[in-house]
């Protein structure tokens, strides 16, 4: 068997950590996130982006190697590389989007982008499959992904490869690597996501339509200010008059991007001459966001909060008219 040369040079030395799987260990500079803006709708592209370039070879060989495919390097540093990245993508670019969803929703659009099942779908669709080196007894993985697609290791390597792929052309660019790789993710993410975004544009002009006139019956507090359950309460409570939010059946209707359960929630009055008055209902993923959607149901129907608001005035102006009374009346 042949031994290697004894050269211990610099050159040669960073050759051997490459083969070695020894990846990136030059220093890793990381630029800052500000290629994350938020997605507008409009700019979504129906059309694949062009795929980035990985502009050192060697990465390019690791991204598409399987640690067991053998001598060389491989995507088991990159991958882990490549997931934090993605993660730390994909939650700067939710934050901005959808400025008012709960932690949890948050978590839940991320999970959406960056699971193994979505990056699969990518790799499938650049065709990345044709570069990928595995095992010998493991086989091809084109011939893998056409007689085993739902193979939860088949997906799970589609997957490490994808996020390999993106931790290379970062590390390949320490200047505009990060950039470009935002750019490409916001890209392919916006068209996976594209209901939520529109919803999420929709939600905000609403608001900012609403937030342009303060609810006179709120004490001049306007819509920007609190959250809608606490809008409603401002406009219809007093001492003895009560709102109540209560689950509902939905007949177990789950997110139709997620397939997680969704959660019903209604609003309901008792007083002002109403006794279980449902105002509102709002659906969503948590309780608490539908309880949320409920009370802007209720916020929107302007004739029932003027209503109850005037019947609120009313209470309020007579009990200030009694207080006036008893003072006149009390001995000075």
């Amino acid at each position: 068997m042949s031994k290697r040369p004894s050269s211990s040079t610099n050159e040669d030395q960073g050759q051997r950590k490459r083969h070695n799987g020894e990846l990136g260990a030059q220093p890793l500079l990381i630029p800052g996130m500000s290629a994350a803006t938020p997605w507008s709708y409009s700019d979504i592209s129906s059309e694949l982006p062009p795929l980035p370039r990985i502009s050192d070879p060697e990465l390019e060989l690791a991204v598409f190697s399987h640690p067991g495919a053998g001598y060389g390097p491989n995507y088991e540093r990159l991958e882990w590389l490549g997931d934090a990245y993605i993660e730390m993508i994909a939650t700067a670019l939710i934050f901005q989007t959808f400025g008012t969803v709960a932690a949890g929703r948050g978590s839940q659009l991320r999970e959406q982008l960056v699971r193994n099942l979505t990056l699969a779908g990518y790799f499938k669709q650049y065709k990345m499959e044709k570069k990928a080196r595995l095992p010998t007894d493991m086989g091809n993985l084109e011939q893998l992904m056409i007689t085993n697609p739902r193979d939860k290791e088949v997906i799970k390597i589609q997957g490490d490869m994808f996020e390999a792929f993106v931790a290379a052309v970062v590390v390949s660019d320490p200047v505009n690597g990060l950039a470009t790789v935002i750019t490409w993710l916001k890209s392919l993410w916006g068209r996976t996501i594209k209901d939520q975004i529109k919803q999420a544009e929709l939600e905000r002009n609403t608001a900012a339509k609403k937030d342009s006139a303060a609810y006179t019956a709120s004490g001049g507090i306007g819509a920007k200010d609190v959250r809608p359950k606490e809008r409603l309460a401002k406009i219809l409570s007093v001492k003895g008059i009560r709102l109540r939010y209560e689950d509902m059946p939905n007949n177990n209707r789950k997110d139709k991007n997620l397939g997680l359960p969704l959660f019903t929630v209604g609003v309901y009055l008792d007083g002002w001459g109403e006794t279980n008055k449902c105002l509102g209902v709002g659906t969503a993923l948590q309780k608490k966001e539908a309880g949320q959607k409920a009370a802007m149901m209720a916020l929107e129907n302007k004739k029932l909060m003027t209503l109850f608001g005037d019947k609120k005035n009313a209470f309020q102006e007579a009990q200030k008219t009694l207080e006036e009374a008893k003072e006149h009346q009390a001995p000075k």
